[in-house]
């Protein structure tokens, strides 16, 4: 039986990795928010399904560190990148607001804080922002724009679609 359950679990996590996948691949971080209506717990992954404001059911792929704490019932905001919850934070009251860009025109978005990681790419990294709330902030950017930025430097980048437009070094880091 919970084989079972734990084979539709995983069978739930691909198809909704592969079609999260295929909607951000123009984009970078889709942020969720809903009511968590189910947790299937996997050895170190799990299937969490959400129930958003329009009532519509949303199932995400996530890392079981990233549940702790977290309970049915609970209004969380989700960050997902590349099909999977990189971020899980349970709403103070029943009222969470999806992050919304900065300018509502623009579509920008702003973060800061010190560099924690640079995964590098060939043409393009990731880099982890430590943010002032301890979270990290994962951005894609492109190798030009990281240039004399390195871990432990304090940085301000805006980013459009989930990627990074311009990195901002803070003088003296």
């Amino acid at each position: 039986m919970i084989r079972k359950i734990l084979s539709c679990a995983f069978i739930l996590a691909v198809i909704a990795s592969v079609g999260l996948a295929q909607a951000q691949e123009e984009g970078g971080p889709q942020w969720i928010t809903g009511e968590v209506v189910s947790m299937e717990e996997g050895r170190n992954e799990s299937l969490m399904s959400l129930r958003m404001a329009d009532g519509e059911a949303f199932n995400v792929a996530v890392t079981n560190d990233l549940l702790e704490g977290v309970n049915v019932g609970d209004v969380v905001t989700v960050q997902i990148i590349k099909g999977w919850a990189e971020l899980v934070e349970i709403a103070e009251d029943n009222t969470p607001q999806t992050p919304r860009p900065e300018k509502k025109d623009s579509g920008a978005q702003w973060v800061a804080g010190e560099v924690v990681t640079i995964e590098e790419g060939a043409t393009d990294s990731l880099i982890g922002i430590k943010m002032s709330n301890d979270k990290v902030f994962n951005v894609a950017v492109s190798n030009e724009k990281l240039k004399g930025v390195s871990v432990g430097n304090y940085i301000t980048v805006k980013i459009v679609k989930g990627w990074a437009q311009k990195v901002s070094k803070k003088e003296g880091s």
